[in-house]
C-alpha cells in the first residue's frame, strides 16, 4: 500500500469510527405541558420516585424483548479546524438480538458504514472507500463497546445503554439525581419528559406514556476530552420480529483494505 494510500485508510477508518452509533439529526422543539415545580432542595438531594418509576417500566420493556429494532437520528458536535464544535446531522438504523448481536447501518452527514457485532467479533466495513476493520469482541454485548481497547467505545454511547441485560441498573449507576419534568409530545407520541443526574453527567429521556419506549435523549457532559452534548431521537421501534441471522453476519466487500481500530475519546487516553 502505498504512503497516499495508508494515509486515506486512516482517514477513512476515523470517518467510519465517528460514524458508527454516533448521531445526527433534527432537536425537537417541545412544549411542556405539565412543568415541574421549582425544588425545594439542591436537584443532587431529589429522586422522584416518578422519574425512577418510568425509568424503569422503559428498562423492563427492553430488557423483556428478544429482538429490537429502531432508527435514531440527532445532533453530533465535532471539533472544527478552528476548535469549535461543529453540529453535524446523522442517522442510523439499529437490529439487535439479545444476548450479542447487533448490526447499525449509520448514514447521513457522516461517513456511511455499517458496524457488525455477531458474538465473535465486532467489525465496522466502509463502501467507499472499500475498507474494514474487525475485532475480537470481548464481555457482553455492552462491555464490547464501553470497556477495554474494543471497537465502538463512545461512538455507540447515544444508545449502546438501552441495550443492556439490565438498563436500569446501568442508567441509574452513580445516580445523584431524578426528576419527572411533566408530559410533551415527540414525534406525536406523548412522553413523559425525565431528568438526571449522574457522575459527570446530565441527561434527560422522553418515554413513552403508552409503550414505555425512549423517544428523545439529550446528554450532556462535565468532563472534557469528548464531545460536550448529544441529542437523539429514536423512532420506528418494532419488538420481538424476526430477524435472519444473515443480518448480523459481516459483508466486506470484494478487495477491502483492512485498517486498524482506533480508540477516540477518554478510552483513547488510558
Amino acid at each position: 500500500m502505498n504512503k497516499n494510500r495508508k494515509a486515506a485508510a486512516r482517514r477513512a477508518c476515523l470517518a467510519m469510527l465517528v460514524a458508527v452509533g454516533l448521531l445526527g439529526g433534527a432537536g425537537v422543539a417541545l412544549a411542556q405541558e405539565k412543568p415541574a415545580a421549582a425544588p425545594a432542595a439542591p436537584a443532587s438531594e431529589i429522586k422522584d420516585e416518578r422519574a425512577l418509576k418510568r425509568l424503569q417500566a422503559m428498562s423492563d420493556t427492553l430488557a423483556g424483548a428478544k429482538t429490537l429494532r429502531f432508527h435514531y437520528r440527532g445532533l453530533l458536535p465535532v471539533t472544527g479546524p478552528t476548535g469549535q464544535y461543529v453540529n453535524l446531522m446523522a442517522s442510523a438504523s439499529v437490529v439487535m438480538q439479545r444476548p450479542d448481536r447487533l448490526r447499525v447501518q449509520a448514514r447521513g452527514d457522516l461517513f456511511p458504514s455499517d458496524l457488525f457485532h455477531d458474538g465473535k467479533t465486532v467489525t465496522v466495513v466502509a463502501a467507499n472507500p472499500k475498507v474494514y476493520a474487525q475485532r475480537e469482541a470481548a464481555g457482553s454485548l455492552v462491555e464490547s463497546f464501553t470497556r477495554g481497547p474494543q471497537p465502538g467505545g463512545d461512538l455507540v454511547t447515544p444508545f449502546i445503554d438501552l441495550l443492556a441485560t439490565d438498563p436500569f441498573a446501568v442508567l441509574t449507576r452513580d445516580l445523584t439525581s431524578a426528576i419527572w419534568v411533566g408530559q410533551s409530545k415527540v414525534g406525536g407520541v406523548v412522553t413523559d419528559h425525565l431528568a438526571f443526574t449522574s457522575k459527570d453527567v446530565d441527561w434527560e429521556v422522553w418515554i413513552g406514556a403508552k409503550d414505555k419506549l425512549p423517544r428523545l435523549m439529550v446528554v450532556s457532559y462535565r468532563v472534557t476530552g469528548r464531545q460536550p452534548t448529544f441529542t437523539v431521537e429514536l423512532s420506528d421501534w418494532k419488538l420481538n420480529g424476526a430477524v435472519p441471522a444473515s443480518t448480523f453476519t459481516a459483508a466486506i466487500p470484494k478487495g477491502a483494505t483492512r485498517v486498524e481500530f482506533k480508540l477516540q475519546g477518554p478510552a483513547a487516553a488510558k
